[in-house]
């Protein structure tokens, strides 16, 4: 895996690998990333070491006499892309050992569904 070259990389890196070692550490297995979770942290790494140089060029920009708007705004949503990219990549780990990472809203439709169909069973007339 390459490893990130910037702090806030490393950072993201050093604290998903924890989550792991926590989780091997209380269920007493050694768990370890598969394949497609390897790949999703390192993408997560370098999305976050593309993001801080953005925000870099985005405070030089900044620091201008004036700023060009149209740049700042251009930086800004790169930023927040970049962003929204990395919590996705972070959302396909399972650190967690409990089989494929599931969706909080998938999850939330499927014990609604659940629930109406328990609540209709229980409101039928019996025959």
């Amino acid at each position: 895996m390459r490893a990130p070259r910037t702090a806030a990389g490393k950072r993201l890196l050093a604290e998903q690998n924890a989550a792991l070692a926590r989780t091997s550490s209380q269920t007493g297995e050694e768990l370890v990333w598969s394949e497609a979770e390897t790949v999703a942290l390192e993408r997560a790494g370098e999305t976050v070491d593309r993001a801080e140089t953005v925000r870099k060029l985005l405070q030089i920009q900044m620091r201008a006499d004036e700023p060009n708007p149209s740049i700042v705004v251009k930086l800004s949503a790169e930023i927040r892309a970049l962003d929204r990219l990395v919590v996705d990549l972070v959302g396909k780990l399972n650190p967690y050992g409990e089989g494929q990472a599931k969706s909080d809203r998938h999850q939330r439709a499927a014990n609604a569904r659940w629930s109406r169909a328990d609540d209709a069973k229980r409101w039928q007339v019996p025959s």
